[in-house]
């Protein structure tokens, strides 16, 4: 995306020839660039987290917390699939494409949604390890990952 902006730039001062699909390759690319990233992100345990008051909680009750926090994010996450599901089907069969280059539509999205799909799966296996901890059937660092996975 980085190098599609600056050949736009260069083209269009230098040589007054921008690329004429840009915008619609940078609207692609950055939907693509979210929705490959954040599965990612939830698998490596990456999102923010303010830990203020729970941080001071015994870990069993910081586990419920979690149980609940993990709920409401994977009903979010299956309304987000099922939608995107749903969009690249209606892509699909209406053929749409871009206005420029007319690159079909519905794969870009059907990407976006099994990424938020494999979102969603690491969603459930989290939750899964935090009510284990939550119900002692699991010590708190279990559910946490190695040093060495996000490392690099």
């Amino acid at each position: 995306m980085t190098l599609l902006t600056f050949v736009d730039v260069v083209g269009r001062e230098l040589t007054a020839s921008p690329i004429d699909a840009k915008v619609e390759m940078t609207e692609l690319l950055m939907g693509l660039t979210v929705f490959l990233g954040i599965g990612l992100t939830t698998f490596l345990r990456g999102h923010i987290r303010v830990d203020i008051v729970i941080i001071h909680l015994p870990a069993r009750w910081r586990a419920g917390f979690d149980v609940a926090t993990y709920a409401v994010s994977i009903l979010f996450v299956a309304l987000i699939c099922w939608r995107l599901v749903i969009l690249a089907l209606d892509k699909l069969g209406k053929g749409d494409l871009t206005q420029i280059w007319e690159i079909p539509l519905w794969p870009v999205v059907a990407v976006m949604a099994l990424c938020s799909v494999v979102m969603f799966a690491t969603l459930v296996i989290q939750w899964i390890q935090a009510i284990r901890v939550a119900a002692g059937l699991a010590a708190p660092a279990d559910t946490d990952l190695p040093a060495s996975v996000g490392a690099g």
